[in-house]
């Protein structure tokens, strides 16, 4: 064999050293693919069969609530409801930023009633009641 025949066969053999593990590799990485295509599959199609029989139940009612004339009320009371609900948000939204402004100023007065409290104790109770001193008219009476 010839010099450039020996570097080919070389050649040849590294790529064939290289190639196999990623063949390898590849099978494995396409097989654990193809276990977990196969499990979503099974759960997509479980789902999706739930889908259609809780579609099923809500044709079923929808038509026994038209049949017996009950859609009317239950959309009148949908309505009712979405109405007060738009209402409370519009009752929150201006209540919002009131409550805002009232509430820091009542916590202030609050803490500032708490601190003028703890700097300025209630005075004590006297221990002796003062002796009453009254006029000269009242004790030239007393005395007769």
């Amino acid at each position: 064999m010839q010099g450039w025949q020996i570097a080919l066969v070389v050649l040849v053999a590294v790529l064939v050293g290289a190639v196999l593990p990623l063949i390898v590799q590849l099978y494995g990485t396409l097989h654990a693919l193809r276990a977990v295509v196969e499990k979503s599959a099974k759960d997509v199609e479980a789902g999706v069969q739930s889908i259609h029989r809780t579609a099923d139940r809500i044709d079923r009612l929808g038509a026994a609530l038209e049949k017996d004339g009950k859609m009317a009320t239950i959309v009148e009371g949908a309505t009712s409801a979405a109405q007060m609900v738009n209402q409370l948000r519009g009752t929150m939204q201006v209540a919002g930023p009131i409550a805002a402004a009232v509430v820091p100023a009542v916590m202030a007065g609050v803490r500032a009633w708490k601190g003028a409290m703890a700097e300025d104790p209630p005075p004590a109770a006297p221990e002796d009641p003062p002796v009453r001193q009254g006029s000269p008219h009242e004790r030239k009476e007393a005395t007769g």
